[in-house]
């Protein structure tokens, strides 16, 4: 069915009584693609009741989803992917990886690409060549892409400084893995926020690298420090469940001693169980989706191209696995 102007037909009244914005309404009546297909749907239907009537067949949107190896990305990515699809998307996927050459043919075909690949800057800088009205989105990890989305890396690593600094800890090991996409800016944060609480705070690095265990790192570090420290904090929740299933066994008395924290989301079911009772800077997976489903469906402007960077909130909880040293002697667990 054509367009055919109604003067008649209120835009803003229309907006009003959908609870959304007159630039939806008028980006439904020219043909934008950049419109949520719920929220097109209900302005059609309305419009057309008023006697505007506006339906007319609408281009296709191609979204690249991009894998690479990492597990929980993956999986959560195909979540998107199946959102997405659901709401009548064509959605790709590929491994920058595994096929370059492939990756940058399908760039060159879509209109969006999420990256659920840890990629670096050349990337998404060839990407942008291969198609330069490209849109980019990274989630969990910083980057130079169009969007992206993360927890607040730098509020959770200051929680966890604070928490640590609140119970007297001053002598503190950080276990960073080098397979961990966000370890760098989680790091950061924790050693600037200790070092402005407490500048004569000992802060110990367990550098895991690629190939390494995770128990076999820590039974190193644990062989050669002295005196060892009182608390040990894992950058991700995945780390702190190694150490849980694997180290802990192994030296019982010396894990009784040590205070535990870690950084990670809430047990996901689907994906991985988190087995412990850790304290935790915790986040929501599913805040993730959200809010790049949002800006697949609501596309922001692309004339200056400046970066967007969300971040999904974060908090502590407690459980009692970090000791408060003010307090020797007497068993103390916190609420």
């Amino acid at each position: 069915m054509e367009k055919r102007p109604n003067g008649s037909v209120n835009f803003r009244q229309v907006a009003r009584d959908l609870g959304i914005s007159v630039m939806t309404v008028y980006r439904v009546v020219n043909g934008a693609v950049n419109v949520h297909p719920e929220t097109r749907y209900k302005v059609v239907n309305e419009l057309n009741r008023r006697g505007c009537f506006v339906h007319s067949p609408q281009r296709q949107i191609k979204l690249l989803f991009d894998f690479t190896g990492h597990q929980y990305l993956t999986y959560y990515g195909r979540q998107l992917m199946k959102r997405l699809a659901s709401l009548g998307y064509t959605c790709l996927a590929s491994d920058h990886r595994k096929n370059y050459e492939a990756f940058l043919n399908m760039v060159s075909e879509c209109d969006t690409v999420v990256f659920a690949s840890i990629p670096d800057d050349k990337i998404i800088t060839a990407a942008r060549n291969a198609n330069k009205s490209i849109y980019t989105i990274t989630l969990s990890t910083s980057s130079i892409a169009d969007v992206t989305l993360s927890p607040n890396n730098i509020k959770g690593a200051e929680l966890a400084a604070e928490h640590l600094y609140a119970n007297g800890h001053s002598h503190i090991a950080v276990h960073c893995a080098e397979r961990h996409p966000t370890r760098q800016e989680r790091m950061k944060a924790f050693f600037a926020q200790m070092n402005f609480l407490d500048p004569e705070c000992q802060i110990d690095l367990i550098h895991e690298k690629k190939g390494e265990t995770t128990a076999g790192v820590l039974q190193k570090y644990f062989q050669t420090v002295t005196p060892p420290p009182t608390a040990l904090f894992f950058l991700a929740g995945e780390f702190a469940m190694l150490y849980h299933k694997e180290f802990e066994p192994l030296f019982p008395e010396l894990c009784r001693n040590l205070s535990i924290l870690t950084f990670d989301r809430p047990d996901d079911w689907e994906f991985n169980v988190l087995n412990y009772d850790f304290d935790h800077i915790e986040f929501f997976s599913n805040d993730l989706l959200d809010w790049a489903e949002y800006y697949i469906t609501n596309r922001p402007m692309m004339k200056k191209r400046t970066p967007i960077h969300t971040s999904t909130d974060v908090r502590l909880v407690i459980c009692g696995s970090v000791k408060n040293l003010h307090r020797k002697g007497k068993k103390h667990v916190q609420k």
